[in-house]
């Protein structure tokens, strides 16, 4: 019989002990934990472009909307594709598929910020309140057909 402490066998059947850094990174890790950092740094671009161009050069909302969006979209495909992309798929796959939801999303836009400008919501306000909209849809597109 081989020489066993008490506790011994006890202890090897329990899985190392769960401790603060490792649930840390294992959020980091999470799918949607790293959507949401991208997500966030591409309406930073997005809503700050907006804001620049509206409030501080004084054009149209429509050409701010625009230059914003679409520099926004650039930053969150090329960001999502590096931490969404499970299978590697086609680089011509992910954008056709991303480009149609973004014509979608890119029309979304522009009509409620023109419904919503014209009530006196500020631009941002409104923005944000797209965002958060879209965020949702996005997420569940993402993972299920365009990066899938």
């Amino acid at each position: 019989m081989p020489d066993e402490r008490p506790g011994d066998s006890a202890r090897a059947s329990v899985p190392p002990a769960v401790g603060p850094r490792s649930a840390v990174q294992r959020l980091v890790r999470h799918p949607l934990v790293k959507y949401l950092v991208v997500g966030g740094l591409s309406f930073l671009v997005d809503a700050g472009l907006l804001w620049v161009c509206t409030s501080l050069l004084g054009w149209a909302v429509w050409l701010g909307a625009t230059i914003g969006f679409w520099t926004g979209v650039l930053v969150n495909f090329t960001l999502n594709r590096i931490v969404m992309n499970r299978d590697k798929s086609s680089l011509l796959t992910q954008t056709s598929r991303y480009g149609v939801l973004l014509a979608f999303n890119y029309l979304v836009t522009l009509g409620i910020l023109h419904l919503t400008t014209s009530w006196g919501v500020p631009v941002v306000v409104a923005k944000t309140a797209i965002v958060a909209g879209s965020t949702c849809w996005n997420y569940v597109l993402y993972r299920v057909w365009v990066f899938a």
